[in-house]
């Protein structure tokens, strides 16, 4: 798991325009970033064991490894309900279009959170895509009758691989969307179509993005379980076993897939669309 680390390491001050970008979103983030700093540190370790069991042969579930590294990104999606939450909040003191545009400013400070729970978990994810394909080519994996346990050991590097691609994109949303709605709060009125029509344009190319990994994703997550069918009528639990932590995997999806929605969708204004008006209810395009 040393290669989590680095990836954490060294591609988060890149994402994010240096040293810079990377403090204006742990400040952004409030808690939260300092809260996933902390799981990461702790799940290092315990993904890491798990890992080296798996290469010895012994029994680790694929459910749990995955669980693990997608925590993270389910406190980067709370943070960013918490965040837009408050912001609501304090919105009925200001005018309507004041309120618009400080809502666009706050949802894209909203993102921090999901951004660094997104990435964190893309590299935690990785990490296990890559323990389990070298437990797949250890030397225990590679005998002629353990050939079905290393092909289970790759399919599940491939759903974890998959579900890294549906992390990072998510990650890569959230930073596009940081960037989007705080400058476009910030963006003379003149040009505020102009900014708009490229953001949500942006957005809607990463949405396709997103369905793409996530189509892989349910592939790779059928064939597993239905590999496994048989493994599991003999276990006490049975399906429930695979079902449970397959649900909790689709919901944490459909979570990312409108972050802020749940908190926005009874908001008293709406973020300005353009030349400092505000939309009419149902004329808004969503940025979540």
């Amino acid at each position: 798991m040393p290669f989590t680390v680095f990836v954490w390491c060294f591609t988060l001050g890149p994402l994010l325009d240096g040293t810079e970008g990377v403090t204006r979103a742990f400040h952004a983030a409030g808690p939260f970033g300092a809260l996933v700093v902390l799981v990461l540190a702790l799940e290092v370790p315990l993904l890491a064991m798990a890992l080296v069991s798996t290469g010895m042969e012994r029994r680790v579930p694929l459910s749990a490894m995955l669980g693990l590294a997608t925590l993270p990104w389910m406190l980067g999606l709370m943070g960013t309900e918490v965040l837009v939450d408050r912001a609501l909040a304090a919105l009925p003191r200001l005018d309507v279009v004041e309120a618009g545009v400080v809502l666009a400013a706050s949802t894209g400070e909203a993102m921090a959170p999901r951004l660094l729970g997104a990435w964190t978990s893309t590299a935690l994810l990785m990490g296990v895509a890559l323990g389990l394909v070298l437990a797949h080519f250890g030397s225990a994996s590679v005998r002629e009758d353990a050939g079905h346990r290393g092909r289970g050991l790759l399919l599940a590097s491939g759903v974890s691989a998959s579900l890294a691609s549906v992390a990072m994109v998510g990650a890569l949303e959230a930073r596009h969307l940081l960037g989007f709605l705080t400058g476009l709060a910030r963006m003379p009125e003149s040009e505020r179509a102009e900014l708009i029509a490229a953001g949500l344009a942006a957005t809607a190319n990463l949405r396709a993005l997103r369905w793409t990994f996530t189509g892989v994703l349910a592939v790779l997550g059928l064939t597993l379980m239905a590999r496994r069918a048989g493994e599991d009528s003999h276990t006490p639990l049975g399906w429930s076993a695979r079902l449970v932590p397959a649900t909790a995997v689709a919901v944490l999806l459909v979570l990312d897939a409108h972050p802020v929605s749940s908190a926005t969708e009874n908001a008293p204004v709406a973020i300005p669309a353009g030349h400092g008006e505000v939309p009419a209810p149902g004329m808004t395009a969503s940025p979540s």
